[in-house]
């Protein structure tokens, strides 16, 4: 078992060392998710999402294609912080097979400039699952937020994490279309 998570940890470094990006999304689709973000925190709770698209395939981006909000999947998941019901996620497999994506990532924001995991956002993966990303925006997505502005949280498996910040973030954060 050692054996294996040393090959995994060595193939993130790598990839993240590499200047490819982790996560791929369109810029259009970018200011949307983030203006949403903003709207439905309305700058005094967090609001969350996962990004939906194609399976990602061994270490290739991850492209971004569709949007499922938290609070559209489960009504009751905007406490404050996020509290998504277990039930929920089979809404959020629907969708996925209606649209024939997955989930790429997740991205929920955070009240201040902050962009580490929280004990419970380390504790709770939206996905538990090796490879699953998880991005934090900053200042509950109000105002301007750049790539580097955001945490790239990248689970390991059996409670560990992989987090890149501001240059590294940017690397793994590819915003497609900006300039």
């Amino acid at each position: 078992m050692q054996g294996y998570v040393s090959r995994l940890l060595d193939r993130l470094r790598r990839r993240f060392a590499s200047g490819r990006p982790l996560v791929v999304i369109n810029e259009v689709l970018w200011g949307e998710l983030l203006r949403e973000l903003a709207a439905r925190g309305g700058g005094v709770r967090e609001s969350g999402a996962f990004l939906l698209g194609p399976p990602p395939v061994d270490s290739s981006p991850r492209r971004a294609l569709e949007v499922a909000y938290y609070d559209d999947l489960d009504p009751t998941s905007l406490t404050g912080g996020i509290s998504f019901s277990g039930s929920a996620y089979g809404r959020l497999w629907d969708v996925c097979d209606e649209r024939g994506l997955a989930v790429v990532a997740d991205v929920h924001t955070h009240p201040s400039r902050h962009v580490a995991q929280s004990s419970i956002d380390r504790a709770h993966p939206m996905l538990a699952e090796r490879g699953h990303v998880a991005l934090i925006v900053p200042n509950f997505a109000q105002g301007r937020v750049d790539p580097a502005d955001v945490g790239m949280h990248e689970y390991l498996g059996d409670g560990e994490w992989r987090s890149t910040f501001r240059a590294d973030a940017a690397d793994a954060l590819m915003i497609e279309g900006a300039a």
